[in-house]
């Protein structure tokens, strides 16, 4: 089973390079892509995915948000900052 990973950047060109590289490895899945931070809640409560690669700086919630917020929507992803 691949692991899945949410991209959540507000730079177009940071995403599309993650996902790229994502993309070439075989048991990488990469299930959602957000540019700000609400969008990474969302895709965090739809797709729960094992990893989220997380941007500090973004609008609408910063990275910083997503991380206090995540363990009180009982949100267990593994987190990677930027």
């Amino acid at each position: 089973m691949p692991i899945s990973v949410v991209i959540a950047d507000d730079h177009p060109l940071v995403v599309q390079g993650l996902e790229s590289v994502f993309a070439s490895e075989t048991d990488i899945r990469v299930v959602a892509r957000c540019n700000d931070g609400l969008s990474a809640l969302e895709a965090l409560e739809k797709h729960r995915p094992d990893v989220l690669v997380l941007d500090l700086r973004m609008p609408r919630l910063d990275g910083l948000g997503v991380i206090r917020v995540a363990p009180e929507r009982n949100l267990t992803t593994r987190i990677v900052v930027l």
